[in-house]
């Protein structure tokens, strides 16, 4: 009885033992063929991702960083596919290829950034350094128009944009500041055309000023007497004696003295060649002392006559007149109807020095353009 007990004992052991070299036999089966998760590799895949981000990828290379984010996305839904699986179905491939991949393009996009960015910095620093110089020259010729010039007006706002351009570049915003410049860009160099074309225009008349100022100083000469220049873009008042200099004075002009006069109200002070025909003092002026002038002579009616006609002025329009060299500046800026004033103590010594019949030439400049845009004068 004994022995059957141990004999069906000893089988249970023995099965039992079979059981357990089988299990131990399917999971090292399992353990030996099944597939690993391939975990480093989509972990390298997130540091290439994270590393690309962190050269500004998602700015400067955002095609490339999103393909490498949607291969290594790829990769991950794979793996949570798989992980669910039995591991002896489990298939990482497409993990590890699209791992790979996400690696391989999100190297790429960090190498693109940083190529974009650099070159992105150099089309920054070149293009603010060549509007400042654009704005430079607009800016010498907008200090010198007149204060209501339109001109003036649209030069600020361009200004403060270029500061917020340069603000974005000093702190690394290039992208913004990238777009500001290619906002103004257009503005800046319109606005270049047409300040040179404004002065150019202008200036086309510099060798007749030039006549009139040499003719001003001959007369003077010939006849042992004064004449007068008044100097538009210097705002001054020459007075020559016997063919020299004898004395300068400041003054202030018109509102919209850029130009010459074409018609009553306009503020411009006229340009051409004059003479005194009445001094006034006292009650007979309100400025001081006055020097009233012939505006408007032969030339300056058949002009206006021409402009109206041809439609440029109105036909109703009248030409003006009472054009005066008077007393009640000093303001520091251009304020009148078209008259030339100076400080009452400059109107006492000019007042002394001319009489009536005494010539005066009023004209733009006597410097070059390119001399008063860079800052120097030429003397007389």
């Amino acid at each position: 009885m004994n022995r059957k007990k141990s004999g069906k004992r000893g089988k249970i052991i023995k099965w039992i033992l079979l059981v357990c070299a089988a299990i131990l036999i399917s999971v090292a089966a399992i353990s030996v063929f099944s597939e690993k998760p391939p975990v480093d590799k989509i972990e390298a895949g997130r540091k290439a991702i994270a590393e690309a981000r962190k050269a500004e990828a998602d700015l400067y290379a955002r095609t490339e960083l999103q393909a490498a984010e949607q291969k290594w996305q790829e990769a991950m839904d794979d793996w949570k596919v798989n992980n669910d699986k039995s591991p002896l179905f489990r298939n990482y491939e497409k993990s590890v290829r699209s791992s790979s991949e996400a690696i391989t393009i999100a190297e790429e996009a960090k190498k693109k950034a940083v190529k974009v960015k650099a070159e992105l910095h150099e089309y920054i620093k070149k293009s603010l350094e060549n509007l400042r110089i654009s704005l430079g020259y607009i800016e010498s010729v907008k200090e010198k128009l007149p204060l209501n010039h339109s001109l003036r007006k649209r030069v600020t706002p361009v200004l403060l944009k270029l500061d917020e351009a340069e603000a974005a570049y000093k702190r690394d915003d290039l992208i913004t500041a990238r777009n500001i410049i290619d906002s103004i860009n257009n503005n800046i160099e319109k606005l270049r055309k047409q300040t040179t074309s404004l002065l150019d225009d202008y200036f086309s008349s510099y060798t007749e000023w030039l006549r009139l100022n040499e003719e001003m100083k001959q007369w003077s000469k010939n006849n042992s007497s004064v004449s007068l220049v008044v100097e538009k873009f210097s705002r001054k008042c020459i007075v020559y004696k016997s063919g020299k200099k004898i004395r300068e004075f400041e003054v202030e002009l018109g509102v919209n003295w850029l130009g010459d006069k074409m018609q009553k109200g306009d503020k411009a002070t006229p340009e051409g060649k004059y003479f005194v025909t009445v001094k006034k003092s006292g009650r007979n002026t309100i400025y001081y002392k006055a020097l009233l002038i012939n505006f408007p002579n032969a030339d300056d009616k058949r002009r206006f006559n021409q402009l109206k006609a041809a439609g440029v002025i109105n036909r109703n329009a009248q030409i003006g007149g009472a054009i005066e060299i008077h007393g009640g500046g000093g303001k520091g800026i251009d304020w009148t109807d078209g008259c030339v004033a100076l400080e009452n103590r400059d109107m006492d010594n000019l007042y002394a020095l001319c009489s009536v019949g005494t010539p005066v030439a009023i004209v733009g400049s006597l410097t070059p353009l390119d001399k008063i845009l860079n800052g120097t004068e030429e003397k007389n």
